[in-house]
């Protein structure tokens, strides 16, 4: 396989999530959560990588990052290789932990920084784990609000849009609390050429009000039948094309190209 060049440079942010191999967990207790945190913040510092926002989730990780000196690929190496001996020596297993290449998008930390960090905190909400971002212990958002001291991660970027410095905390917790679903949709319309895969997959699924995984893994006719109506919205709607379906669904170019057919 040719891999596609990856997107990378000096002084760029960039969205960067990866799953587990086939889908598995890559998390199975909390200090699996601690260890991944721990070498987070190890290599981090080692590869001048600011941690901007992250969640921790068991089947997959998103990390908002700002890598000043272009070692996105040495940073990931390091931490998921680091990562998949820690977990292959407490499991007993061999193997791949995660995929063999994550994922990462070149953001912007304006506008779109503050859409993907709420995104990113919204995680265990939206797979259903809490009902409060608060209420869950791995992603960064704690640090957000004042309730955890980790000194690794770097909100400033983020909260400073925010006003005044005695009101960003509350001010963010209120964006990311309290911020509609239709808010969401309709920014992520405005900003088309700049959502990325998984929060465009995000969207979709809150439009058609399923869960994402659906997507993925449909398991019956009638869970194809939204998979296929998730495609076409991408497709008429939101103007993506075919090959990126296809990347979003796992699917071939030719299969996505027969879905948007059959509406015609």
């Amino acid at each position: 396989m040719v891999w596609k060049k990856r997107s990378c440079g000096e002084s760029l942010y960039h969205h960067v999530y990866a799953w587990g191999n086939d889908r598995h967990p890559v998390f199975k207790a909390n200090e699996h959560y601690c260890e991944y945190l721990k070498l987070m913040e190890k290599h981090s510092s080692f590869y001048g990588v600011d941690i901007i926002a992250y969640a921790l989730l068991e089947w997959h990780v998103h990390l908002f990052i700002y890598d000043k000196e272009n070692n996105i690929s040495n940073f990931m190496f390091r931490l998921h290789g680091d990562y998949a001996q820690y977990f292959n020596r407490i499991a007993n297993r061999v193997g791949h932990v995660f995929g063999e290449r994550f994922n990462n998008k070149i953001v912007q930390p304006n506008q779109y920084g503050l859409w993907l960090s709420r995104y990113i905190h919204l995680q265990p909400v939206e797979a259903g784990i809490v009902k409060d971002p608060e209420d869950y212990p791995w992603t960064s958002y704690k640090a957000y609000i004042g309730l955890d001291q980790k000194n690794f991660v770097k909100p400033d970027v983020i909260l400073g849009q925010f006003g005044k410095k005695n009101e960003r905390r509350t001010r963010y917790k209120e964006f990311v609390v309290n911020t509609t679903s239709d808010d969401i949709i309709d920014h992520s319309q405005r900003t088309l050429q700049d959502v990325d895969v998984s929060f465009m997959v995000s969207v979709i699924s809150r439009e058609l009000q399923v869960d994402q995984r659906i997507f993925l893994g449909p398991k019956n006719r009638e869970e194809l039948k939204i998979r296929r109506t998730a495609i076409r919205l991408l497709f008429k709607k939101y103007g993506y094309s075919k090959t990126q379906i296809a990347h979003m669904f796992g699917l071939s170019r030719m299969a996505v190209t027969s879905i948007i057919k059959r509406d015609f």
